[in-house]
């Protein structure tokens, strides 16, 4: 009998140990990239400028299931990650945002680059690459 106690309150503690998994742990935010006027396709993350073409109009959706806390822009030409823009005002739609920058100047392989982070805290990063035809 003791030791149908004892297997009963070793249970008790381990099923009380045991910490709930809370699904929303599983989802990071996400950044996709729109080819025109929308995401096509969740893999488009680079294009090639015609010749005399020297801006480009980069589009993204980024969303976050536990709400978006912060959203970084950075562009790099080649010397060095350098931040164009920071959004944090989310309040008409915390979860998914639209980003409409035009990147402006392009005479070189240029890459931008989203951070995106969420209330949570977990971070998601993608790049987009514009390289220029010769």
């Amino acid at each position: 009998m003791k030791y149908i106690g004892i297997v009963l309150v070793l249970a008790m503690f381990t099923l009380n140990s045991c910490k709930k998994e809370d699904i929303m742990d599983k989802f990071v935010p996400e950044v996709l990239y729109f080819k025109n006027d929308r995401v096509e396709n969740a893999d488009f993350k680079e294009t090639t400028l015609a010749p005399g073409i020297s801006s480009w109009a980069l589009k993204a959706r980024v969303s976050a299931p536990a709400k978006l806390k912060e959203i970084k822009l950075y562009r790099d030409n080649g010397g060095g990650e350098a931040l164009v823009e920071t959004y944090t005002d989310f309040l008409l739609s915390p979860t998914v945002y639209t980003i409409n920058y035009l990147v402006e100047d392009i005479s070189s392989a240029t890459v931008m680059k989203i951070v995106a982070t969420d209330m949570d805290g977990k971070a998601t990063a993608r790049n987009f690459n514009i390289s220029v035809s010769p």
